[in-house]
């Protein structure tokens, strides 16, 4: 009768589990969802290139005083 419990409560369990997880995929794939992933998709690439570009402009502002030093073209 152990054996019986056990796997009968593992397939509950299993069976929870898929349910979910076949929840979250369905929401995830509905048009509100995929509208969703696009949204946070593009705040995330928004947010890296703002920081590419704002760290790119201070590297190039750097470089160019440490040429400008070594050229002796400070004015």
């Amino acid at each position: 009768m152990g054996k019986r419990f056990f796997w009968f409560a593992f397939g509950i369990a299993l069976a929870a589990l898929i349910i979910l997880k076949g929840k979250e995929y369905y929401e995830r794939f509905t048009p509100k969802g995929v509208a969703e992933q696009i949204s946070r998709t593009q705040h995330g690439a928004t947010a890296w290139l703002g920081e590419f570009f704002e760290n790119l402009s201070e590297s190039m502002s750097e470089r160019e005083a440490e040429l400008r030093e070594a050229t002796g073209l400070d004015g």
